[in-house]
């Protein structure tokens, strides 16, 4: 069994399965899978952040409180795009970690990625890639929860959200990577994700 990413498929090796994030219907799942996910962690993490700070999700909105939802808004839009890059950055790490080389990074407007296009990893090391921004931005988030004041809570719960319901992709590939023999290797070009196996 492979234990080390490699740059060439070993002997015996075919292509068994593709994940493509380019074809519709793959899009579409993942969307939905997304919003189940987005729904579930606004209910879950604004109901930790209320228990850990009574009142501190509790929203509402009047026309005499637009500064309050136009400010709403900013933090949202702010939170997004610090989520994709340290969401990104943790992908990226692993790749780096696990190739030795440096990742490539792009964004197709409707989502961003990073991948290692020219490796192949084993199932482990790419379990650990897949689900480390999911595991690490929600482990030091809700430790954040613990610490901070009230007024951080907000924003806390918006990376919370955004990032697990962001992962709708990361867990699709999982579960994919999950049903594979525990030989196979993972080759991510960023939208598509190939299964070797032999």
């Amino acid at each position: 069994m492979k234990t080390i990413a490699t740059k060439s498929l070993p002997e015996g090796y075919i292509l068994a399965r593709t994940l493509d994030l380019r074809q519709t219907k793959n899009l579409i799942l993942v969307n939905i899978i997304g919003v189940i996910l987005l729904i579930a962690s606004w209910i879950a993490f604004a109901g930790l952040a209320n228990a850990l700070h009574p009142g501190s999700m509790n929203f509402s909105f009047s026309s005499a409180n637009l500064g309050g939802a136009l400010l709403l808004l900013l933090t949202i839009v702010i939170v997004m795009i610090v989520m994709l890059v340290v969401h990104e950055g943790f992908h990226g790490l692993c790749f780096w970690i696990f190739t030795k080389t440096r990742p490539l990074f792009a964004f197709k407007g409707y989502y961003a990625y990073a991948a290692a296009p020219d490796w192949y990893l084993p199932k482990g090391k790419y379990l650990i890639t897949g689900l480390a921004p999911l595991v690490g931005i929600t482990a030091i988030c809700v430790a954040l929860m613990a610490v901070l004041p009230a007024w951080w809570m907000s924003p806390l719960v918006w990376m919370l959200v955004l990032n697990t319901s962001g992962a709708c992709g990361d867990l699709w590939m999982v579960y994919g990577l999950l049903r594979s023999p525990s030989d196979v290797l993972a080759r991510d070009k960023g939208d598509v994700l190939e299964f070797y196996a032999r």
